[in-house]
């Protein structure tokens, strides 16, 4: 598959919460937002970049629920949290793409932030606030 960038997004500065991602257009209920591309690592690199506390650990580890790991690239990483998300990020589950995608909940008028819920244990999400 190709991966093409989105026209729809943009990265940018977000007030109170560094950078994030922001629709340049109307997104629709259930469009794809942005297909980020992945790179599988072991368990060992991953271990390496969460230890040494690298920017690459930080932002962009993003670890699957076979507990592959991977550094997501595109703006894969820019996207922010809210517990109330516009959007959610899925991949495909009967096996292992080279990609991930993000995929819009609602409506999302242009201008609007793009936010999904990273899924936290209670009180993890303590460290996003500025």
């Amino acid at each position: 598959m190709e991966i093409f960038s989105s026209t729809k997004i943009k990265a940018t500065d977000i007030l109170g919460k560094g950078r994030g991602v922001v629709a340049t257009q109307e997104i629709k209920k259930g469009e794809i937002i942005e297909y980020c591309p992945v790179i599988f690592i072991t368990e060992k690199e991953a271990d390496f970049l969460e230890k040494e506390n690298t920017v690459l650990g930080y932002y962009c580890l993003w670890q699957f629920e076979n507990k592959k790991t991977c550094i997501m690239l595109g703006y894969g990483s820019l996207y922010n949290h809210s517990t109330n998300p516009n959007a959610e990020i899925d991949y495909n589950t009967k096996k292992a793409e080279n990609y991930v995608f993000y995929r819009a909940l609602k409506k999302i008028q242009a201008g609007e932030e793009i936010v999904w819920d990273y899924e936290f244990e209670n009180g993890k999400e303590d460290f996003l606030k500025i």
